[in-house]
């Protein structure tokens, strides 16, 4: 069992592929690698595939990324999962691992304990500007593509995660092969700190992150960002969401549903692992609409009306006359 922690999805995803290959030399065999829907996926379909040993592999590894109860310490919402786990880890099974990917170290001390006595927790730091200036150099020195300096602090100073930021330098090198990239070359990636901002909310929010959504809008709000056009981004990324939930019910996978939206893959894999159900959905829009016609109508303060709705939308506090 190891739990992969850090706060760069590519990172941890670069790790964890570092742990199938060790896997891969040691036993001269691929491993098979099952990754389940960390929204969709019951204790019982986790127990399932942690019981069944693989036929066509040596190695069975169950990965599950940033599953949304890793992180919270409530018994109603863990206390299934934590059962999973331990009888699993305490089994001590020889052909099936367990890989748990997060933000943070969970907030659940039985899992955490169980990861101390059966597991490896593995923190996998983020990375500073500086080295992160060196790794986009380097991404794109190897397809013979120079950058300017300028447009290299572009893109370090845009906030975006090293996810996006691979995409971009994936184009970049397509498009400027033998060249050298300018800040003109630059598309989709926010210079702005108040853009950024827009993004981090509806981030957080998909996410249901209430302190960091409410940091975010703190941050909008005073840098004069019109409340209007923090309506529309919010309104336009829940929409976005809905399309995926409803692809997911279809059966489609990740890849398929970004390819049908036009959308960048790591946005959609966030949008898969978002705790928001239907109803949640439908009660944020229905909120959304509401705040639109008080901003536009109305004398009622703009910040109370924006914290009052993050702060429904990600604890679920929906009026009762709802």
């Amino acid at each position: 069992m190891i739990l992969l922690w850090g706060p760069e999805d590519y990172l941890l995803e670069r790790r964890l592929k570092e742990i199938v290959e060790t896997l891969k030399q040691y036993d001269g065999d691929e491993p098979e690698v099952v990754s389940l829907d960390s929204g969709e996926t019951k204790p019982s379909g986790l127990e399932q595939y942690l019981a069944e040993v693989p036929l066509f592999a040596h190695r069975r590894v169950v990965v599950m990324r940033h599953p949304p109860w890793l992180e919270k310490s409530a018994k109603s919402s863990i206390k299934e999962w934590e059962t999973v786990i331990e009888s699993f880890a305490r089994s001590k099974p020889n052909q099936l691992h367990l890989v748990l990917t997060a933000d943070k170290k969970p907030g659940s001390r039985v899992i955490d304990g169980l990861v101390k006595n059966h597991g490896e927790a593995i923190e996998v730091p983020g990375i500073g500007p500086r080295q992160l200036a060196d790794w986009i150099t380097e991404k794109l020195g190897k397809s013979g593509v120079k950058i300017r300096q300028d447009a290299l602090e572009v893109l370090v100073k845009s906030g975006r995660d090293m996810n996006y930021l691979a995409r971009e330098l994936e184009r970049l090198a397509l498009c400027h092969r033998g060249q050298t990239v300018t800040t003109d070359d630059l598309t989709g990636v926010e210079t702005d700190l108040g853009s950024f901002s827009v993004f981090q909310l509806t981030d957080a929010l998909v996410r249901k992150n209430t302190r960091d959504a409410l940091q975010a809008l703190d941050t909008l709000l005073q840098k004069g960002e019109p409340v209007t056009l923090i309506v529309h981004m919010i309104a336009r990324e829940l929409v976005l969401l809905g399309k995926v939930k409803a692809l997911l019910s279809r059966g489609e996978s990740a890849s398929t549903i970004a390819r049908l939206l036009g959308k960048q893959p790591f946005r959609v894999d966030k949008m898969v692992r978002s705790p928001m159900t239907r109803e949640d959905l439908r009660f944020a829009l229905k909120r959304l609409a509401e705040i639109d016609f008080a901003v536009k109508n109305t004398a009622q303060d703009h910040r109370l009306l924006l914290e009052t709705m993050i702060v429904e939308i990600c604890q679920n506090r929906r009026r009762m006359r709802d």
